[in-house]
């Protein structure tokens, strides 16, 4: 199938919310053929977008030379140049930078940094703190509340209670902004099983998600271990899928499981 019918036929499964963190991208994007690199850069141009360094974005073909961990990031940090593949994974990392740019400026940032100080060796075998800013880049999900106690909910598993119990609360108090590229490519098919990577931002309703993420991102003590980031399962979210408007769904337990499968030598 060729890649521009597979953009046409996503367009269904794009306007929902699952998408949502990337529509002022998509929203600009024709829904007949792939984008190419010069529709991002038109958008990338329009937007003024650029890295943490000032370099300006600009999507470019990708090639062997930025492979490498510390040539990718390295790369990209300083002179703008994101290389993007034809498929949906780079595409949607594309979208993200264009869409959530302070945030995407933020996870260069920390990966540049770790890898300057780390060196080959920070490059060779990630370390805590460039795994959780990878988890979020690619399976992250903001979870934004003024309600403590329903993000306390999240991070307990307490998924009966969060999603039937106080259903009208998560309705009206919550807000899921799924940001992750690598999660956004499978939500184009989402099955039972499809997990995101939460930060939890306790924040008001007119406080700005990106903002909250970027505070989030800078501050190196969530960066120490991954179960900063709450395991959510996405199908649970109330108006992301169908089937759980019925509590039943809920007692799928090898999907909204109760705790965290290992519980030793959790880093």
């Amino acid at each position: 199938m060729s890649l521009d019918v597979d953009w046409q036929r996503a367009q269904t499964q794009l306007a929902t919310p699952f998408f949502n963190a990337i529509r002022p991208a998509l929203d600009l994007l024709g829904k007949e053929n792939w984008p190419q690199l010069a529709a991002l850069n038109r958008i990338a141009e329009e937007k003024n977008s650029c890295t943490f360094r000032g370099a300006r974005l600009n999507f470019i073909s990708a090639t062997d030379d930025t492979s490498s961990a510390m040539a990718y990031e390295t790369h990209i940090a300083t002179t703008g140049e994101i290389p993007t593949r034809a498929n949906w994974h780079d595409t949607f990392n594309a979208l993200q930078w264009l869409s959530l740019p302070e945030m995407k400026s933020t996870i260069s940032q920390q990966h540049a940094t770790l890898l300057a100080r780390g060196g080959k060796a920070e490059a060779k075998a990630r370390s805590v703190p460039r795994d959780v800013l990878t988890m979020f880049d690619e399976s992250g999900i903001i979870v934004a509340s003024p309600d403590a106690s329903l993000l306390k909910l999240v991070r307990e598993f307490q998924w009966h209670t969060l999603f039937v119990t106080r259903r009208n609360d998560v309705i009206a108090n919550i807000r899921f902004l799924l940001v992750g590229h690598g999660l956004m490519e499978k939500s184009l098919s989402p099955f039972i099983g499809i997990t995101a990577k939460a930060m939890l931002v306790n924040i008001g309703a007119e406080d700005d998600c990106e903002a909250a993420a970027v505070s989030w991102l800078q501050d190196e003590a969530n960066l120490q271990s991954a179960r900063n980031l709450a395991p959510l399962p996405l199908l649970g979210i109330p108006g992301w899928d169908s089937r759980n408007e019925d509590a039943a769904f809920y007692q799928q337990t090898h999907y909204f499981r109760s705790g965290y499968l290992r519980d030793a030598n959790y880093a």
